[in-house]
């Protein structure tokens, strides 16, 4: 399953996609800026951010029917503990936390793992990072909307209870 949360920046996307994939024990947390940083794509214009989002959709496609083709394992080297290796199957979740502002990408992704993506939009009206903001950002039909004004405890609750998580 890929849990998609998406939002204007610092709408709390990294901060509750890290704690829930702490909460589905998955090692496969995709977060913009981390990817944009990896790949060292620093185009915020529309082919920039077209070509960070498809190839964080292409990654959690792989993961994703990677790990219903059959078990398999993940290694990685966790900073604390050294090498550590994850079974991946069917029960193998994948979070991304991305501006993700257009809704034909986020469509691509549903196409290509049909009945395996859950879209979250997370929305603040903080005025942290305006000016980072997406003008022309399409909020399109998720199946959540969560206001993340809040403590983020709270929002993290209320987000385990719309996913029943």
């Amino acid at each position: 399953m890929i849990y998609l949360l998406y939002g204007q920046p610092a709408s709390g996307k990294t901060s509750l996609g890290v704690l829930l994939a702490e909460h589905l024990n998955t090692p496969f947390i995709i977060d913009g800026d981390e990817f944009r940083e990896m790949f060292k794509n620093e185009d915020y214009g529309f082919g920039g951010r077209k070509k960070n989002i498809r190839a964080a959709n292409a990654v959690a496609t792989y993961l994703n029917k990677k790990g219903k083709d059959g078990n398999w394992k993940a290694i990685y080297v966790d900073v604390d503990n050294g090498w550590k290796g994850r079974p991946v199957n069917k029960e193998t979740h994948i979070v991304i936390c991305l501006v993700n502002p257009y809704k034909q990408f986020r469509d691509e992704l549903k196409e290509d793992n049909e009945g395996e993506v859950f879209e979250v939009l997370l929305k603040s009206d903080r005025e942290l990072r305006k000016e980072y903001h997406v003008e022309d950002f399409e909020e399109g039909n998720p199946e959540y909307t969560i206001n993340t004004d809040g403590e983020t405890e709270k929002t993290w609750e209320s987000l385990k209870e719309l996913l029943e998580v």
